[in-house]
């Protein structure tokens, strides 16, 4: 059998055009399919990393709640739902808690709205981490209750400078507007895509500023060690909040845990049920990521597409190349044939050959493909503004090539090679030996 297999490797090449002119298309394929599967996961793992650091946990708990025949956005009772999660997971589990509202803002004879996120600054640093400070910086923005950290393009719009008081006024749960100040802390820019455009305040501050009850916010991240598992981890924290006399649900759609994670501003409605409680939505990373995944499967498919054209011209290439070969080959063909050796052999060396052409030429391109991938991941810096954003970490795209993917392609496009191969190489295995030595397949 090594024999066998060694002759198959030998002869990959004994017609170096064709065989160039055929494997260049299978590396061509192996690319085209290993860089997009690398796009697809560094953009998973970008986007979910983005995301954890602004506006989602590995478990995000919004919802409503009824009080006085009122339906309320937000969450009531939030010391005890962070009860419920240090109960459920111990130690294991960090939790933060944030109130947003959308609020007018007023300066210098000129009005903008702005979605203000308060954040307890002394627990929640993310924003720090990711932060870039023009002016101000996040101790100044910490250190003052009141204090505010701006978008560097919202403070342009404006013409804030370090210092400045700002006037918010908003529409409280109540339906009456309420007015705050605000002094700016602290100017800033970041390249995480979803972390643009907020206002970053005191929880206190907003939560005062909408007339909320002290245990009132509008979200609660919990973060956990391990992304593993978290339907199962969500199911022991709905059980234990259950139990705590709260609702709870989960989204039904991807598009409704992308709207659970990005609640707004309070407000209400009417409650038909005339009951107070606290109804709870509990969605995960990976229900967040979905709506993600469904961009990207579509992405995916146009390259797929693209790839399946290329082999649809590969497969005719194999027939046409294998058919000169055999025709090219017919004594030696007549000559195994002669000594003994069955016309499936003959078939299995010409699929053998066919198979080790494809491995050899996508191998290379899958590898060419990791390369560019690296090169590009840790190469050119593009500008943070524009969609491109949402790919990018630190100004670079984020491509990540794993070598199951280079594998799986490598091997899909081997059997797509077997395959076609077949069946010319079994009718030129089936020649009669002195058929061979007569005539042209």
């Amino acid at each position: 059998m090594g024999a066998f297999i060694g002759l198959a490797f030998k002869n990959v090449f004994r017609q170096k055009k064709r065989s160039f002119t055929l494997g260049i298309n299978y590396a061509v394929v192996a690319f085209i399919l290993v860089l997009l599967l690398a796009f697809s996961k560094g953009a998973t793992t970008n986007i979910a990393t983005s995301l954890v650091k602004s506006t989602a946990g590995h478990i995000t708990i919004t919802g409503q709640f009824a009080k006085d025949g009122k339906i309320y956005n937000g969450l009531l009772k939030t010391g005890e739902i962070v009860a419920a999660v240090d109960r459920t997971f111990g130690s294991d589990a960090r939790t933060l808690t944030r109130y947003a509202v959308q609020s007018m803002v007023y300066y210098n004879g000129l009005s903008k709205r702005l979605p203000f996120t308060g954040i307890q600054s002394d627990r929640d640093t993310g924003f720090k981490d990711q932060s870039a400070f023009s002016s101000g910086s996040w101790e100044d923005f910490a250190a003052d209750p009141n204090g505010v950290a701006i978008p560097a393009d919202a403070a342009e719009y404006f013409g804030l400078t370090n210092g400045d008081e700002i006037v918010l006024s908003t529409r409280t749960r109540f339906g009456a507007f309420n007015t705050g100040i605000l002094v700016v802390r602290g100017i800033y820019s970041t390249d995480n895509f979803f972390s643009r455009g907020y206002v970053l305040a005191h929880y206190e501050f907003l939560r005062n500023l909408d007339l909320a009850a002290g245990d009132a916010s509008t979200s609660v991240y919990v973060y956990l060690p391990s992304t593993k598992g978290l339907d199962e981890r969500r199911d022991l924290l709905m059980e234990e909040l259950l139990l705590g006399g709260f609702e709870v649900s989960v989204p039904k759609t991807d598009s409704e845990a992308v709207s659970a994670v990005s609640a707004a501003s309070t407000k209400y409605e009417e409650d038909k049920e005339g009951r107070d409680r606290v109804m709870l939505k509990l969605a995960t990373l990976d229900e967040v990521l979905g709506i993600v995944r469904t961009v990207l499967a579509a992405v995916n498919a146009v390259g797929a597409f693209i790839a399946a054209i290329m082999l649809f011209v590969i497969a005719v290439s194999i027939f046409i190349n294998l058919k000169m070969s055999i025709n090219e080959r017919l004594r030696e063909i007549g000559t195994m044939r002669a000594l003994g050796v069955e016309s499936s052999m003959v078939t299995g060396l010409f699929v053998t050959e066919s198979v080790a052409l494809a491995v050899i030429f996508s191998a290379a391109g899958a590898v060419l493909a990791a390369v560019v991938a690296t090169i590009i991941r840790f190469g050119p810096v593009f500008p943070a503004g524009g969609n491109l954003g949402l790919f990018l970490e630190g100004g670079r795209l984020v491509l990540i090539p794993a070598l199951t993917a280079m594998a799986g392609v490598t091997l899909t496009i081997s059997l797509f090679a077997a395959f076609f191969s077949y069946f010319p190489a079994k009718r030129g295995g089936a020649i009669p030996p002195v058929d061979a030595f007569s005539r042209v397949y």
